[in-house]
């Protein structure tokens, strides 16, 4: 699988991770477990928490939906939150600006991937802050054809990661 792509039985497989169902209708929405969160380090070699710059993850996903004629329109609130670690403590003099990206991804009821949009998650921490919450609203809307039930929809979210950044998720904790 291509970095930070979200294959379809990463899709249909994983079922932990941060979830939200807006209603009996609406697809369900989650953040895949190997992707939710992005850790940074210093030195990619040396992934230790002396050398980390930042971790960030969703704490919480609001989702409400609106099923109309053929399509069904699924408004998103995506609250974050990032630390800075001893590196990006180190680095803040005055304002440290860090840019995360992260996808939303839509799911078909038999599991193919129907589109992918890239974000950027931007954190701003001012001198002395060392975390931050940020809350992105995004809107996303699928097309149903005749007969399908936007209930059968999946939304997954997730980090655009760097293959150590994935194997870092991976690592047994």
């Amino acid at each position: 699988t291509p970095k930070g792509a979200v294959s379809a039985d990463a899709a249909k497989a994983d079922a932990s991770g941060l979830l939200s169902v807006g209603g009996e209708s609406c697809p369900k929405v989650k953040a895949l477990t190997d992707l939710a969160t992005i850790t940074q380090f210093w030195n990619s070699g040396g992934q230790t928490s002396d050398k980390m710059i930042s971790d960030n993850k969703p704490e919480n996903i609001v989702s409400k939906c609106t099923v109309a004629g053929n399509s069904v329109s699924v408004e998103l609130e995506l609250n974050f939150s990032g630390v800075l670690g001893p590196i990006g403590v180190k680095d803040l003099d005055g304002q440290a600006n860090y840019t995360y990206p992260y996808f939303l991804s839509v799911i078909s009821p038999d599991g193919k991937i129907l589109s992918k949009d890239v974000f950027a998650l931007s954190m701003i921490y001012e001198n002395g802050q060392i975390t931050y919450h940020r809350q992105d609203k995004l809107r996303q809307v699928i097309p149903l054809m005749a007969g399908q039930d936007a209930s059968q929809f999946q939304i997954m979210i997730g980090f655009q990661l760097s293959e150590d950044e994935l194997a870092y998720n991976r690592r047994p904790k």
